[in-house]
């Protein structure tokens, strides 16, 4: 079995993290592109975490995005932000896309290894200071 140093240059940990990070990203930016969705990744990331969250109030999806939010002054009453029904069909085509560049990233690994994996970086988030998904990742 082939050891790596630790903290070997391009073979560190947190190099290839940040490798792997940028790859899939720029994997899932070109499925997306060719998805024809004529939306960019951060409005595809927007709409996913509404979803995700469902109805609440705008200061909780605030804080999920990592976004302010200002005092509407017209209207400062408290409000629910949802998911619009006309953004559903996106929101599944997004979804498909994100599950296929996935599916080929984890390409080499096993069922057990992937689900391992996931928990592995769920952990690191949350050593690191955040929950997986709250917008500070």
């Amino acid at each position: 079995m082939e050891t790596h140093s630790p903290s070997r240059g391009d073979d560190s940990f947190g190099f290839l993290l940040v490798t792997a990070a940028r790859l899939l990203r720029q994997r899932f930016e070109a499925a997306l592109a060719a998805a024809d969705l004529d939306m960019t990744p951060g409005e595809a990331r927007t709409l996913v975490v509404a979803d995700k969250l469902g109805p609440v109030r705008q200061t909780e999806l605030a804080a999920a995005l990592s976004i302010e939010r200002r005092p509407d002054p017209d209207d400062r009453r408290s409000k629910r932000v949802h998911l619009a029904p006309k953004a559903r069909p996106a929101l599944r085509r997004i979804l498909r896309v994100l599950g296929q560049a996935r599916e080929q990233a984890m390409q080499d690994f096993g069922p057990d290894e992937t689900a391992q994996f996931h928990d592995y970086l769920r952990r690191l988030c949350r050593s690191l200071g955040a929950a997986p998904g709250d917008g500070n990742g």
